[in-house]
């Protein structure tokens, strides 16, 4: 049996997202090829990290994402990498976009080398792929293919009667492209409560406080912590500026939550018929999906089922099959 070695970025406090995919799709990848683990260190230990990495190559070499620089320490004919999305070179840090000779060689270690280096690259939705062509002109669209993430399957359906006096609306991550500014303007002066799943931040705080908005923050919570969030939670909020996915739409699917998200990005290819869209800009929008929530029992209802229908297309053996077929073209 042939292996596959995952190459992993280093391990991150509370950070496991890219981590989570590749757990889910292990055991159906198993099936077909032996499958090893390589994690990189942290820091200025990074690029030992990188060097030593040659020593451990495999059949395949498939890069999971989030340490594209690796590739150049890989053979690339026998290399996949996988990007979930180009936030880092679009939009930077916190919003702010690096410049000058930053910039240059960050794009050149980041972005051109590795694209151009590896047999293959993997991508998680059609607007990455998108982008990724749209910021290189050296990339045939024939060597990147979708392959999206699989919905996690430890989530299960939990039945809760939605609280129309008091609903609570679930928004998980932190960063400002996930719009929770515009969301604490919709609900100022309303009953609606927020349940929030991100970094200790003061300032958004003081505003609720401000505003005279109830709420729940949670940081640094397990996965079965944030399980229990979406039980509790009436609405789940992800109408974001920018993703390269959307995973809490699949989440929120899975546990039978209706989900505000935004027309742009992502996040309509992920959320299908399962999710009001909404422009993510327009505070009117947000709060209008907001109140068709509160009061339309059918609407809830409706994307509730197709959600459940919505995770099928999610489904973690179609997606293994998927990687397993890739594979092949260079085993």
């Amino acid at each position: 049996m042939k292996k596959v070695t995952f190459f992993f970025r280093p391990p991150m406090k509370n950070v496991f997202s890219i981590e989570t995919v590749f757990d889910i799709l292990q055991n159906e990848i198993s099936k077909t090829y032996t499958i090893s683990s390589y994690y990189c260190t942290n820091k200025w230990k990074r690029f030992y990290s990188y060097f030593k990495s040659m020593s451990v190559t495999s059949d395949i070499n498939h890069i999971t994402g989030d340490i594209h620089t690796i590739t150049l320490f890989l053979r690339g004919s026998k290399t996949i990498l996988t990007i979930h999305d180009v936030g880092a070179l679009e939009r930077g840090d916190g919003g702010k976009t690096k410049q000058g000779l930053h910039k240059f060689l960050f794009r050149k270690l980041w972005f051109d080398w590795p694209l151009a280096r590896v047999k293959y690259i993997t991508t998680i939705s059609e607007f990455t792929k998108a982008r990724i062509l749209e910021n290189t002109k050296n990339i045939s669209p024939e060597k990147i293919q979708v392959i999206h993430n699989p919905a996690a399957d430890d989530f299960k359906y939990s039945d809760k009667d939605f609280n129309c006096e008091k609903p609570l609306i679930l928004q998980v991550g932190s960063g400002e492209q996930k719009n929770l500014y515009r969301l604490i303007e919709a609900v100022k002066n309303t009953s609606f409560r927020l349940l929030l799943v991100r970094k200790p931040d003061p300032t958004i705080e003081k505003l609720l406080i401000d505003n005279n908005i109830e709420y729940i923050w949670h940081s640094n919570i397990s996965r079965s912590e944030l399980y229990d969030c979406y039980c509790q939670s009436d609405i789940v909020y992800f109408a974001s500026e920018y993703e390269g996915f959307g995973v809490p739409i699949l989440e929120a699917n899975a546990v039978g939550r209706p989900v505000i998200t935004s027309t742009v990005a992502s996040m309509p290819e992920v959320a299908g018929d399962s999710a009001i869209l909404v422009d993510p800009f327009d505070v009117d929008q947000i709060k209008m999906a907001l109140n068709n929530l509160r009061n339309n029992v059918e609407l809830r209802s409706q994307l509730i089922q197709n959600g459940a229908e919505n995770l099928k297309r999610f489904d973690k053996e179609l997606i293994a099959a998927k990687y397993v077929e890739l594979y092949k073209q260079i085993d």
